[in-house]
C-alpha cells in the first residue's frame, strides 16, 4: 500500500489544505492520474497517484489545514484490508502528539490547543470558550471550529444536524458553519456520542475552539469543561426547577417586533410572501416578525402590513460576513489592481445555433454561459499570464485552468470554481457547471480561493454591455453581455445578426496590453467557430 501525504510544496511550507478530492474511495485510477488538489501558501499542486490501483480510503476532509508529512489518503489494491496501514499511520501519530500536543493527530483536525497557549478572547456576541490548559481525559474528545482554509480565523454557528446523546460516525455531516466566504457543511472526523454541545447557532468563535464534546461519561466531559474555566449549559432534559427565574415581562411595545432573520442577514419570508412585497412596493424587512413559523413572514403579513401603512419607513440591518468580505476584496481590488479593460464583439450567429440545435436534441443540457467557460479554458492554457498573479515582488504561474463562475444570490455574490476546466469535455464541463450553480444558490461554494479567472453573466438579465472589478488575487475577469440583434456592416453590406459583447479587466501589473489583445482574439475566434469546443 502506499500513504498518500500532504507534500512539502516548497522549502517554507509548513502546511498544506486539502482544496479538493478529484478521485473518491473506491475509485479505481492509474500511476500519474491526478487525485487531488492540495493549496499551500504559495501554489495549488495537484498530487498525482504513485502507483496503479485503487484509493481505498480519505484520511482528510475537503479544507482540512495539516502539516506537511501528514496523512491524507491510502492507495492500494482494490479490496485490500487497509487495517494495518491505519495502525501505522496512528503509531506514527502517537510520538509526534507526545513531544508536541499542540499537533493535530495525523489525518484529522487538530483536537486540542497549543499547551500554555493564551486565550483567545471571543468577538462580541459570542459564548466565552477558554483555551484548554491541558490534554483531554481519555474518553474526552472535543469537536473543534474547524479551519476551512489558511486565511480563516473565525466562523459562525449556522446549525447542528445531531443533538446531544446521538452517536456520530466519522465522515457524517455534524454542522454547519458560516466562514467569510460561504456556508459549510462540517464532517465529523472521530466517532462517539456526543455529550455536550457548547457553541449554539448565531455563536462567532475562532477557528480551533471546542464546539462540541464527545464522551459516554457526561460527568468527566462536564468536570473537563468546568476545569478550562467554561459554564457548562443546561442540557434540554434539565429539570425545570434549576432554571433561574424569569424576568418581569417588558411592557408592550408599540413598534413591531424587528422582522426574523437568517444567519446571513435575510430576512425570513415565503416566496409568495417576497413576491407580493414587491409587487405592492413594500420592504420586506419593515414588516417586522412575521406570523409564521420561527417569525417567518407570509402573505397575510405583507396584506396586513400594506392595509396599515406599517412597512413604511427606512430599514437597517447587520451586515453579513459575506457582503463585508464583498465589500473589502473589492475595495481592495479597485484601489490597488491596475485596471484596464478590452471590448470586444462577438458575432453569435453560429455560438446560437450551435446551442439551440443541443437544446432541441435534448442530448445534455447547457447554457451559452457553458460556451464562454468552455474558450476561456482553452484560451487561457494558451495564455499563461491569465492564469498568474502578484505575490509579493513574484510573478506566481499556475499550472491548471480553475475558472470561477460568478453566481448572484439574495446574500451576496458568490464565485464557485470550476477545477481544470481545460481538461474537461464540454458535456462534462456543462454538467459540473451547472452543479456548482446549485449548489452556490443553496448557499455551498467550492474552490473557494482556487481560481484563476472569473466569468461573470449579467446577460439573462439582458445586460449587453458592462465593467467587472477583479477578483483578487485573480489578474483578470471577464463580463458577459446578452446575445442580441444588431446590424452588421460587413463587406460594403448591411445586415442584421446576433451579437454578443464581452469586456476583458485585466491587471496591467501582470498582463500587457499586447497579450490582452492576444486572449480576446483567441477567445473571439473559438466564440465564433464553437464547433471545435464540442470536441
Amino acid at each position: 500500500m502506499h500513504i498518500i501525504r500532504i507534500p512539502q510544496a516548497g522549502k517554507a511550507a509548513e502546511e498544506g489544505t486539502v482544496g479538493r478530492w478529484l478521485k473518491k474511495e473506491g475509485d479505481r485510477l492509474k500511476k500519474g492520474e491526478a487525485i487531488l488538489v492540495i493549496e499551500t501558501p504559495d501554489a495549488l499542486v495537484e498530487l498525482e497517484s504513485a502507483r496503479d490501483g485503487a484509493l481505498l480510503k480519505v484520511l482528510a476532509p475537503e479544507g482540512a489545514a495539516l502539516p506537511v508529512g501528514a496523512a491524507i489518503g491510502i492507495l492500494g489494491d482494490p479490496g485490500e484490508d487497509v487495517a494495518a496501514t491505519l495502525k501505522q499511520i496512528e503509531s506514527e501519530a502517537a510520538p509526534k502528539a507526545a513531544a508536541a500536543p499542540q499537533a493535530a493527530p495525523v489525518g484529522a483536525k487538530p483536537q486540542a490547543a497549543p499547551v500554555g497557549a493564551k486565550p483567545q478572547a471571543a468577538p462580541v456576541g459570542a459564548k466565552p470558550q477558554a483555551a484548554p490548559s491541558g490534554e483531554p481525559p481519555a474518553g474526552v474528545t472535543p469537536i473543534l471550529m474547524p479551519q476551512a482554509g489558511q486565511s480563516m480565523e473565525e466562523g459562525t454557528m449556522v446549525a447542528w444536524r445531531v443533538k446531544e446523546g446521538d452517536q456520530i460516525k466519522v465522515g457524517e455531516i455534524i454542522m454547519e458553519i458560516e466562514t467569510d466566504k460561504a456556508t459549510i457543511e462540517v464532517e465529523a472526523v472521530d466517532a462517539g456520542r456526543l455529550a455536550r454541545i457548547v457553541a449554539h447557532e448565531g455563536d462567532v468563535l475562532p477557528v480551533k475552539v471546542p464546539v462540541a464534546y464527545l464522551g459516554d461519561d457526561d460527568a468527566a466531559v462536564d468536570a473537563y469543561i468546568a476545569s478550562q474555566g467554561a459554564q457548562v449549559a443546561p442540557s434540554a432534559e434539565a429539570p425545570a426547577a434549576t432554571a433561574a427565574p424569569a424576568a418581569p415581562a417588558a411592557p408592550p411595545s408599540v413598534a413591531p417586533a424587528p422582522a426574523a432573520v437568517t444567519e446571513t442577514g435575510r430576512v425570513k419570508a415565503s416566496p409568495a410572501a417576497r413576491k407580493l412585497a414587491g409587487e405592492r412596493g413594500i420592504s420586506i424587512a419593515a414588516i417586522g416578525a412575521g406570523s409564521g413559523p420561527g417569525g417567518r413572514i407570509t402573505t397575510t403579513d405583507v396584506e396586513s402590513a400594506a392595509a396599515t401603512g406599517a412597512a413604511a419607513g427606512p430599514v437597517r440591518r447587520k451586515l453579513s460576513s459575506m457582503r463585508k468580505t464583498i465589500a473589502k476584496r473589492l475595495l481592495y481590488s479597485k484601489q490597488n489592481f491596475p485596471h484596464f479593460y478590452l471590448r470586444l464583439t462577438v458575432d453569435a450567429g453560429a455560438l446560437f445555433e450551435t446551442y439551440q440545435q443541443i437544446k432541441a436534441a435534448g442530448q445534455f443540457k447547457c447554457t451559452i454561459n457553458d460556451f464562454v467557460v468552455a474558450a476561456c479554458a482553452r484560451t487561457i492554457r494558451e495564455v499563461p499570464a491569465f492564469r498568474s498573479r502578484i505575490e509579493d515582488d513574484q510573478i506566481v504561474e499556475f499550472p491548471s485552468v480553475n475558472i470561477g463562475i460568478a453566481v448572484g444570490t439574495e446574500d451576496g455574490l458568490l464565485v464557485p470554481v470550476l477545477m481544470n476546466a481545460d481538461r474537461m469535455d464540454f458535456r462534462r464541463l456543462a454538467s459540473e457547471a451547472r452543479r456548482l450553480v446549485e449548489a452556490a444558490r443553496a448557499g455551498k461554494m467550492e474552490g473557494a480561493g482556487q481560481g484563476v479567472f472569473t466569468i461573470t453573466n449579467l446577460g439573462m438579465f439582458g445586460i449587453e454591455e458592462f465593467l467587472a472589478i477583479i477578483n483578487p488575487p485573480e489578474s483578470a475577469i471577464l463580463a458577459v453581455g446578452a446575445i442580441h440583434e444588431a446590424a452588421v456592416a460587413a463587406s460594403g453590406a448591411v445586415r442584421a445578426a446576433r451579437v454578443m459583447t464581452l469586456v476583458l479587466s485585466a491587471d496591467h501589473r501582470v498582463i500587457d496590453g499586447v497579450l490582452a489583445a492576444k486572449f480576446a482574439g483567441r477567445l473571439k475566434e473559438l466564440l465564433e467557430a464553437p464547433a471545435q469546443l464540442l470536441k
